[in-house]
């Protein structure tokens, strides 16, 4: 009997472990591909702020100003951000993460069901 609870608690330990490691590869490979969506992001946004940068700067004939409008639309954004966006980020990632780990607790209880049958 003792030998079966030692087993018991063996098998648990080995269940919890695999469970972890899966929720950690699941949170890691969403934060590479999120990473490679930002930097990706990153570069097209830069691009297309320095065209509408020079772009406003031929249109005013003077690179300052359309260089300071460009950074105005951004400091505008980050205004609206800051003011009334950050909970919402917030709370969609907290709910993403949770459905990560979720979605990966879910496979284990149906891989651990398929292999009992």
């Amino acid at each position: 009997m003792i030998d079966f609870i030692k087993e018991y608690f063996d098998k648990r330990i080995q269940l919890v472990k695999l469970e972890s490691i899966g929720v950690l590869a699941n949170v890691s490979s969403g934060l590479v591909h999120a990473m490679l969506l930002l930097v990706i992001g990153l570069f097209t946004l830069l691009m297309f702020s320095l065209a509408l940068g020079f772009w406003l700067s031929d249109l005013l004939e003077s690179k300052a100003y359309g260089f300071a409008i460009v950074g105005g639309i951004y400091t505008f954004f980050f205004i609206i951000y800051f003011l009334f966006g950050e909970s919402s980020v917030d709370r969609l990632v907290k709910d993403k993460m949770v459905k990560l780990a979720l979605d990966v607790e879910e496979d284990n209880e149906e891989t651990i069901n398929a292999s009992e049958n």
